[in-house]
């Protein structure tokens, strides 16, 4: 399903912060979103997570309006902020079997267990949450995150505090989630980085991609 954007505008009080942005990003494709502190990259990536509306503008996957049928199209999407948006109290293996069965995932143990070897993560799996380091923590929420097999994948700041390690890691499945067919949209300081993993680079300037 392709994503198309039109118009997309957002404001926060007398701050413009969106100006009309347009985009179109194909299905298999690893897009990195750049921009100075401000420009509005959070808020671009929060309205295609249906966490925010935008102010005038439309945004469709495929057929699917996001803004219309939020409920609908977050069966579609999935999304890593800058909290990872699970039960600290909780194992990752539990946050996972939950979430997963909250999108109504079929054979989610299964889904479950290999989320867990594809990241390595056997032997904090059965650990609380909130006994994980930073590198863990982001690796269960990225596997929150594809639990159900997105066709979107948006990841906003994701690289932020991890190690080289972590970070390669995480590179390595947003390409693998582009060529098994996603979309997959990632914010990010680290322009290196950016030009390294992704596509193509757009920068957000003055309430308009670039």
């Amino acid at each position: 399903m392709k994503l198309v954007g039109a118009g997309i505008c957002k404001s926060w009080g007398a701050t413009h912060v969106l100006r009309g942005v347009d985009f179109t990003c194909e299905p298999g494709t690893l897009t990195a979103l750049t921009g100075a502190n401000g420009a509005g990259k959070t808020t671009l990536i929060r309205i295609l997570a249906t966490i925010l509306r935008p102010d005038a503008g439309k945004i469709t996957l495929g057929e699917l309006d996001l803004a219309a049928k939020a409920l609908k199209a977050r069966s579609h999407l999935g999304y890593l902020g800058h909290e990872s948006m699970l039960d600290a109290a909780l194992t990752m293996r539990e946050n996972l079997r939950m979430f997963g069965a909250l999108y109504g995932v079929k054979d989610v143990n299964t889904r479950t267990e290999a989320l867990i070897e594809r990241f390595e993560s056997t032997r904090y799996a059965d650990l609380p949450i909130s006994e994980l380091s930073r590198g863990q923590e982001q690796a269960a929420a990225l596997c929150r995150a594809l639990i159900h097999s997105p066709s979107l994948l948006l990841l906003d700041e994701p690289s932020t505090g991890l190690d080289k390690d972590a970070r390669e890691r995480l590179w390595k499945v947003a390409r693998e989630q582009a060529e098994a067919g996603s979309i997959v949209i990632f914010s990010t300081h680290d322009h290196d980085s950016a030009g390294r993993v992704s596509d193509r680079v757009v920068e957000l300037a003055d309430g308009k991609l670039a």
